[in-house]
């Protein structure tokens, strides 16, 4: 891939320089720290729905760079930046916590008649004054703020801060960005695929520039696009699939992947790469198995509409003969809907020697079984079965813990080696062989050439015996 002229200059100023927000990108906005996240495509003269019947016209973040931070005025309906991520003007945030012998155990948990204001008097509140006045002004009429503890006291406001404040982080669709949002909002499209196993997936997969990697992925696309993201456009992937076409890429679509991360893209049929690797050549060896297009042709209009991942280009003939004749220098797989010991079986022979590999399932039993299988034949080496494991953890001042509870569940199991070929162990076993079929030919010509002296010298006895 070219790193300079012009069709390439605004791309790779892009990844130098600080990546700010143009038409068409996809963003990732989170609502009030977290509490609710969605993707948003920026379009021209549209608004993106952050929610409370309130939304923020696109005009507003165009520009600015990836993880600035809007808060939206109540009274005017303004969306006014506030600066990048981890940037607060709020000075009792960063502090620690003020020192407070009193306790709550007085207080009552009543919350009914605690609160002079009515819902009349806070809509009215809420057309005239900001967020933050508005929160003042709600714990000015609380009857029980001044008995809690100072803890306790920040906790009401940064309850009603998020109550009665619209605040928005707008975030760069990053894969691990991207596969956490997936995880706890919709884990069915990802396969219940978590970000922590992600990021393993790719080290144990050795993914990097310039690789040659073929990826089986039925996970929505987060693993495929993955591994482009971090290739960087430098290199070939090839997306294999099974069967007549390749699997939905929603989840790919939303990480904001440039041209050139597509341009080393190419979708690929499993069963057409394992007979081009096995030297089986079919009588359509100029048609293209998935899309009947030929090398250059361009698909119809109505292909286009059916499919949502056109921006990949199916492999030509060409691209068949240079993976079957290199070899790929890894492989990842991340698919539910296949069994491991079998798929690798099939797999790694595609691959070229000393090749990683790296299989991600949500059971361990089909993994250790394929794990015993790669041992006993010889295949790969540096085998190791994993788990991830993960907890959040609250950082704050004075107040660092690991979470007690999680919803995170378990990562899945991930099984990674290093291949060595299949002649490794085959062509040890096949000189043994060779040598007793050899021992055996001999012993059968020696038998052969004794049997008529053996013959003779028996009716010589007998004679001698007769004679006397």
């Amino acid at each position: 891939m070219a790193t300079t002229g012009e069709t390439d200059d605004g791309a790779t100023e892009r990844r130098r320089g600080g990546r700010t927000m143009r038409v068409g990108d996809v963003v990732l906005i989170e609502i009030n720290e977290g509490e609710r996240a969605t993707f948003a495509t920026l379009k021209e003269g549209k608004s993106v729905d952050v929610g409370k019947r309130q939304k923020v016209p696109v005009e507003a973040l165009l520009g600015a760079p990836f993880g600035s931070r809007y808060e939206i005025v109540h009274n005017t309906g303004a969306c006014v930046r506030l600066g990048a991520e981890g940037v607060d003007d709020d000075t009792t945030y960063g502090s620690a916590p003020v020192e407070d012998e009193r306790s709550n155990k007085h207080v009552s948990n009543k919350h009914e008649g605690a609160q002079r204001l009515t819902d009349a008097d806070i809509a009215a509140l809420r057309r005239e004054f900001t967020g933050e006045e508005m929160v003042e002004i709600i714990a000015a009429n609380s009857k029980t703020f001044d008995e809690k503890t100072a803890f306790a006291q920040e906790k009401y406001r940064a309850r009603k801060m998020k109550k009665h404040m619209t605040r928005i982080l707008v975030r760069f669709p990053s894969p691990r960005q991207v596969c956490e949002q997936y995880f706890y909002s919709n884990p069915y499209k990802t396969s219940h695929m978590r970000f922590d196993a992600l990021s393993m997936l790719l080290n144990a997969g050795n993914v990097g520039a310039y690789a040659q990697t073929l990826v089986l992925d039925t996970c929505g696309g987060i693993v495929l696009g993955a591994v482009t993201d971090r290739m960087g456009g430098m290199g070939r992937i090839c997306n294999g699939f099974i069967g007549q076409n390749p699997t939905a890429m929603d989840v790919l679509l939303q990480m904001n992947l440039e041209d050139a991360h597509f341009d080393c893209m190419r979708h690929a049929a499993l069963s057409k790469l394992i007979e081009r690797r096995e030297g089986r050549v079919d009588e359509d060896l100029k048609m293209d198995e998935a899309s009947g297009a030929k090398d250059g042709e361009e698909p119809s209009t109505t292909e286009k509409q059916e499919r949502k991942h056109m921006k990949v280009r199916y492999a030509t003939e060409g691209d068949f003969a240079d993976f079957a004749r290199q070899g790929f220098s890894s492989l990842i797989v991340s698919s539910l809907s296949v069994e491991p010991k079998s798929t690798l079986e099939q797999l790694l022979p595609l691959c070229a020697s000393s090749a990683s590999f790296a299989m991600w399932f949500n059971a361990a039993q089909p993994l250790a079984e394929a794990l015993h299988h790669l041992r006993n034949t010889n295949t790969a080496i540096n085998l190791s079965l994993v788990e991830p494991f993960m907890r959040a953890q609250q950082v704050l001042p004075g107040r660092t813990h690991p979470v007690m509870t999680t919803d995170a569940g378990s990562g899945g199991w991930i099984l990674s080696g290093t291949y060595v070929g299949v002649g490794n162990s085959v062509h040890k076993k096949s000189k043994p062989e060779t040598a007793k079929t050899a021992e055996t030919a001999e012993t059968a010509e020696t038998a052969e050439t004794a049997t008529p002296k053996d013959e003779s010298n028996e009716s010589n006895k007998k004679a001698k015996v007769a004679d006397e």
